[in-house]
């Protein structure tokens, strides 16, 4: 795994929607579309650690908790 401080070029491409979402997201936080991607896979990383581990994500609405569920992704080798 490469050291935080080491770059790494990456080449990905992304459906339209990710896209305007991820230009969305960059926007509201006025950062660049890098910082928005690596916010967003951090982000997923800590939440995938924790769900593995047993714990739950919950959204308070309107002083209500919700349970946020994750549909597992297809992955080719069936592992999720």
């Amino acid at each position: 795994m490469a050291d935080k401080k080491e770059k790494v070029r990456l080449s990905a491409d992304l459906s339209a929607d990710v896209a305007v979402a991820l230009q969305q997201l960059a926007l509201d936080q006025g950062i660049t579309l890098t910082e928005a991607l690596s916010r967003a896979i951090s982000t997923e990383s800590y939440l995938h650690q924790k769900r593995s581990a047993g714990g739950k994500v919950l959204l308070d609405e309107d002083g209500k908790l919700k349970e946020l569920v994750f549909m597992p992704g297809s992955r080719k080798d069936g592992r999720g």
